[in-house]
């Protein structure tokens, strides 16, 4: 079980740096970028460029750790369709969540749409994600038997 645990882990967090890459990096930035505030703090801009990969790196294995676990011990999640689904509705949740957390807190979005749209994109990519976690769960628990 640790095994699947650790390997299933690395493959989704390495997949969700790779989509959230494709999918926030290349094809929404030019539309979410407007969207934001511009700040220009003591600290600097609000945004990092380029953005810090040790962090970004252990988010992404954070919430595969967390997807992972869901699926193993109570899901049962062993294939990539199943995976997929789950993933999909746990990305979109948790992105539902923060994004309307940073609305009513922050003054970070311009107006509604990037929100919108963040919780769409986190549902695809929390599919693909979640589908390669099903993926090797399911390769690995037929090795085992």
């Amino acid at each position: 079980m640790l095994l699947r645990l650790i390997a299933a882990t690395v493959a989704g967090g390495v997949a969700n740096f790779a989509f959230g890459f494709l999918i926030y990096g290349l094809l929404l930035d030019p539309m979410m970028r407007p969207n934001f505030y511009v700040y220009a703090g003591e600290a600097g801009p609000l945004m990092k460029e380029p953005p810090s990969l040790i962090p970004l790196v252990l988010a992404c294995l954070t919430i595969s750790f967390l997807i992972t676990l869901i699926f193993e011990k109570w899901a049962g999640i062993r294939s990539l369709a199943a995976g997929a689904m789950g993933g999909a509705v746990i990305f979109a949740l948790v992105s539902l969540y923060f994004g309307f957390s940073m609305f009513a807190f922050m003054r970070i979005y311009r107006n509604f749409s990037p929100l919108l749209v963040d919780i769409v994109a986190s549902g695809v990519m929390g599919a693909l994600v979640g589908g390669v976690i099903g993926l090797v769960l399911g390769a690995l628990t037929k090795k085992e038997s």
